[in-house]
């Protein structure tokens, strides 16, 4: 669940918030920063932690059959519109993100990143920020590519690509657990969903 932060027992400020403000956040949960406010999203579950991990795997053995210029990483800190959001997974260019790196950038730019995925934590408070805001500011923020993956009632990927001229995502498939989830952009990818919980 996310919540909004509250200094009120602390010496910080009582907002807006900075990116100094948030760097000072201790380090017991993930934080985001948006339009001026803090927010806070407790540790994820093991489930949850799995899905993550399955997926960079696919992502880095993708990356690598392709001989592809990118990065991957998750969780990972990116510059949005309203702030700073911390998606669970994202592939990143790899001439920026090596530019970022020598320039110790604090999170990576919205352009910079072609692909970012929201695993969802059903019934908490970051679901509804997880389908409905964050694809709008990712969007605003030239991302080309978001997933959202639901592990209930089974594991399905649904995959939204960037209309650029109108600044909104475009709904492009839902790929459940038992078929093959097939794509080329940003990247050739194909694995079946229902191995993101394979302890294999």
């Amino acid at each position: 669940m996310s919540v909004a932060y509250d200094d009120r027992d602390h010496s910080y400020n009582h907002g807006p918030y900075t990116i100094a403000d948030l760097d000072r956040m201790p380090r017991d949960a993930r934080y985001e920063l948006v339009n001026g406010w803090i927010l806070m999203s407790p540790w994820p579950s093991i489930r949850h932690d799995h899905v993550v991990r399955a997926l960079r795997s696919f992502f880095e053995r993708a990356i690598a059959s392709a001989d592809a210029d990118f990065y991957v990483n998750g969780p990972l800190d990116v510059f949005t519109v309203a702030g700073i959001r911390v998606p669970d997974v994202g592939i990143v260019d790899g001439a920026a993100a090596r530019l970022s790196l020598q320039r110790d950038e604090r999170a990576y730019q919205g352009l910079d990143v072609q692909l970012v995925v929201e695993v969802i934590s059903r019934e908490s408070g970051s679901e509804r920020t997880d389908r409905y805001e964050k694809p709008n500011e990712y969007a605003a923020s030239g991302i080309s590519h978001y997933w959202i993956v639901d592990l209930e009632p089974k594991v399905n990927i649904t995959l939204y690509s960037l209309l650029p001229a109108h600044g909104v995502y475009r709904r492009v498939d839902r790929v459940f657990a038992g078929t093959v989830l097939k794509v080329d952009d940003p990247l050739p990818i194909e694995f079946d969903p229902g191995v993101l919980l394979d302890l294999g």
